[in-house]
């Protein structure tokens, strides 16, 4: 007795991108700290490279007395002081305040209105240069009495007795250079060409807001602002590990010791790719590690962890003898493993754990497979969103959502408000052959139609292991399996786009609004059990059946129904309904019991029909006769063996069918719609039962 562990069912996208937010969420729910932080320096001095990009985590308040913080020339030219309304009239020296009257007068006697004392530049501060008088002579001695001017030049300071800066094009120095005068045209009203102090920042204002990203802009305003350090968003740490024997790892080595090694191109591709990903993220490089050792692999893994957030292996994932990372990641760190496999062409044995570390949280580990292209498209779709929401955290996000009482309610209303990648539909512009089984992540180039539409072209043969098929590629475009007559995605059709690295500039997409994420109807939840007789030596149709059970039971509607949970029973009869019941996953809506017919297994097929006869309420005999028609139809042989449908009690109720291996589509295809119904009337009946 024991469940198939040899392969996991295969979860659709969408499902698998849900867990992985939706325990992205629980661990931040479960840790609300204030987001990690770093306080850097923000002298003029400071590699500005590491701040860059970088999220603020606070406020940047502008100092006193605000920017610029001194009154500053905005021309080359003279300083000088002038009256409210360039008429006053006083002759005070120094403090003379000039008016325009005095201006026109100087041009028609051609005599001088200012005398030169100082000379003022960019950069000097509050300190000016006197110039030399030289000899007083009687026309020293007359133009003592003349206001003074200072020269000064773009971006100095004003000295604080003057309150006017006149530009050099209206002024007439003399040949000594001591001596101005002003044409009438000037100017001559108070902060004329002057910056007053504070006037592009106030004190005590908001330079730059919590949340927003460090741009080069941003970079100016901090350091104009005069605050000595900023206090930004750590940056999630994400570690990337390959794993293989068959990795080189020294180039240089001659070609007959290299025989039979690849080049480790996953880890590049991935440091460098997380790199794009700019303020969110750090990447860690882990190295290699061998797969024949599992406690080397282990203790390396354990390691990492403590050191990074996320953690993202390659290679190790299949399930072939060497390929022992699930082992690694559940048996010996401890973790919950969420998913093995996906529905989707490239990336099929993607995997996703939780392990547990030493200070009682948890840290997220994807395990992706070894080929270059699935590990860069699982990335893109898995890692990219949850490291984004990480990143972000909780707090932030609450201010878009609902807090509700329960606190799953508030986690689903935190996981519906998340983002994930921009959506588009787009046109073929060719015809693409669909898979057989899988939905396929196509590699595609986008181009925008000047109606505002797209189209996408493919990016050329799709093998995983292709890694040109990446090459240029703007999204993956998300194609069905084949079903029935439809094997082809045909030229002028229309299907949904996830965009890659963005190059149109779209918004992330929140998951409620999202294409990707929306069902037509509630997704059915299966539950496969295979039956065997003890000793049974031929192979196993597990996978193959679950296959034509999801096609079956989801009809026109293309992925409605997924097989959560596969087990293969070899024990005494007996034993079977207990064991349906526990091996089954909570919630689930249907149960399919199959036998196998080979071998003139007629009378062990009739032996497990009256077993289950026995535990099931509300057996369905009409019900089971349509379903052995609809085998029989599709193979002859099918009417010779028993159909069983009826209602597990336990839990919220399942409805049961079993059937033998054959005709399986046909049994199925002729209830669908029935069994839906009858479930829903069983689940009914049981839950008024109860309140009874």
């Amino acid at each position: 007795m024991g469940q198939d562990s040899s392969s996991h069912p295969m979860v659709p996208v969408p499902d698998a991108i849900r867990m992985v937010m939706e325990e992205t969420v629980r661990l931040l729910w479960n840790d609300q700290k204030p987001n990690p932080t770093t306080t850097l320096s923000s002298s003029s001095n400071f590699s500005w490279s590491i701040l860059l990009n970088s999220i603020l985590a606070e406020d940047v308040i502008m100092k006193e007395p605000g920017y610029p913080d001194y009154n500053a020339s905005i021309m080359d030219g003279y300083a000088i002081r002038v009256g409210s309304d360039g008429n006053n009239n006083n002759n005070n020296n120094e403090d003379t305040e000039f008016t325009t009257d005095q201006a026109e007068t100087a041009a028609k006697q051609s005599s001088w209105t200012h005398r030169i004392v100082n000379k003022v530049y960019a950069g000097d501060g509050e300190s000016t240069k006197r110039l030399e008088q030289g000899r007083h002579d009687d026309d020293e001695q007359q133009s003592s009495s003349l206001p003074t001017a200072v020269y000064i030049t773009t971006g100095a300071m004003v000295p604080d007795t003057y309150n006017c800066v006149v530009p050099i094009e209206e002024c007439h120095v003399s040949e000594d250079s001591k001596h101005l005068r002003i044409a009438p045209s000037a100017d001559l009203k108070p902060q004329t060409w002057i910056r007053p102090m504070g006037c592009d920042i106030p004190p005590d204002s908001v330079v730059l807001a919590k949340g927003q990203t460090i741009d080069p802009v941003a970079i100016g305003l901090i350091l104009q602002s005069g605050v000595e350090t900023v206090t930004v968003k750590r940056r999630t740490k994400v570690g990337v590990l390959s794993t293989g024997n068959e990795l080189l790892l020294d180039s240089s080595l001659p070609k007959s010791e290299t025989k039979g090694k690849i080049p480790d191109v996953n880890r590049p591709i991935l440091l460098s790719l997380l790199s794009t990903y700019g303020n969110c993220c750090e990447p860690v490089d882990l190295g290699t590690v061998r797969d024949d050792n599992v406690d080397a692999m282990a203790q390396t893994v354990l390691h990492a962890l403590e050191q990074c957030d996320v953690i993202i292996t390659t290679g190790g994932v299949s399930m072939g003898e060497t390929d022992i990372v699930q082992h690694v990641l559940v048996d010996k760190c401890g973790g919950t493993l969420h998913f093995g496999r996906m529905n989707m062409k490239p990336g099929k044995p993607t995997t996703f754990v939780t392990v547990p570390v030493t200070d009682g949280s948890k840290k997220l580990v994807f395990a992706l497979p070894g080929n270059p292209v699935s590990a860069t498209v699982c990335t893109q779709l898995l890692v990219k969103p949850c490291i984004d929401l990480y990143f972000q955290g909780i707090p932030d996000l609450q201010g878009r959502i609902k807090i509700a009482k329960d606190e799953t309610q508030t986690m689903q209303e935190i996981f519906q408000e998340t983002c994930v990648h921009p959506e588009i539909m787009a046109k073929l512009t060719h015809d693409i052959v669909l898979d057989k089984k899988r939905y396929e992540y196509h590699r595609v180039q986008i181009e925008s139609m000047e109606d505002g539409t797209y189209q996408v072209v493919s990016t050329g043969v799709q093998r995983s292991s292709r890694l040109m098929s990446l090459r240029n590629a703007e999204g993956l475009l998300v194609l069905p399996p084949a079903q029935g007559d439809k094997t082809k995605a045909l030229k002028g059709e229309q299907y949904l786009v996830l965009l890659l690295n963005n190059t149109l500039g779209k918004a992330p997409v929140r998951i409620r609004d999202s294409v990707h994420f929306k069902k037509k109807a509630r997704q059915m939840q299966v539950a496969v059990v295979e039956v065997l007789p003890t000793g049974f030596k031929q192979a196993s149709k597990l996978e193959e059946i679950s296959s034509k059970i999801e096609d079956a039971l989801s009809g026109s509607n293309s992925g409605n129904a997924r097989v959560v949970s596969r087990a293969t029973f070899e024990e005494s009869i007996d034993k079977l309904y207990p064991f349906i019941v526990q091996s089954r996953r909570d919630a689930v809506d249907f149960i399919v019991v199959y036998c196998i017919t080979s071998e003139g297994q007629f009378q062990y097929n009739l032996s497990v029909a009256n077993t289950l006869n026995k535990h099931l309420t509300k057996c369905a005999t009409s019900l089971a006769l349509q379903a052995r028609q609809g085998a029989a139809s599709e193979d002859p042989k099918a009417a010779l063996f028993e159909v069983v449908v009826g209602f597990v009690p336990e839990g919220d109720g399942s409805m049961l069918i079993c059937l033998p291996d054959t005709g399986v589509h046909g049994a199925l295809s002729n209830v669908r719609g029935l069994l839906k119904h009858g479930l829903n009337l069983a689940r009914g009946k049981v839950h008024n039962h109860h309140h009874k």
